[in-house]
């Protein structure tokens, strides 16, 4: 998986430039691969409840439409990509190697259970 995550998510998350950066865009990055996953008519809402978390993190930041847009481009990045994969993203982390270069580590599973954490009911 981690292979996979750095092929789809890669120049997403070399837009950081540093380790903190580039942890922050793996795992938005992550965070639209595990929405995509979920059953379309889920997506949604799930995506509306990722942007008001993402606004209550960051109070004072008026990115939000940035980072929804970034959301909605690799949900689709990832449904292109891998459309048979549906293994959800537990967590991921970003391992400096050598100057900008780094590894990236995942924890998956294709426990289809922990996907209704993300698809519960209301957004607003």
């Amino acid at each position: 998986m981690s292979e996979l995550i750095g092929e789809y998510a890669s120049d997403y998350i070399n837009m950081g430039d540093t380790p903190e950066e580039r942890q922050s865009l793996l795992n938005g990055a992550c965070t639209a691969w595990n929405i995509a996953i979920l059953p379309e008519h889920s997506r949604e809402e799930a995506i509306c409840r990722v942007i008001k978390g993402y606004e209550r993190a960051n109070p004072g930041i008026d990115d939000s439409g940035d980072f929804e847009h970034d959301l909605r481009i690799l949900i689709q990045k990832k449904l292109e990509m891998f459309p048979g994969i549906k293994k959800t993203i537990l967590g991921a982390t970003i391992e400096p190697i050598s100057g900008t270069k780094y590894r990236i580590n995942t924890a998956s599973t294709d426990d289809r259970s922990l996907l209704r954490q993300m698809s519960g009911k209301g957004c607003g």
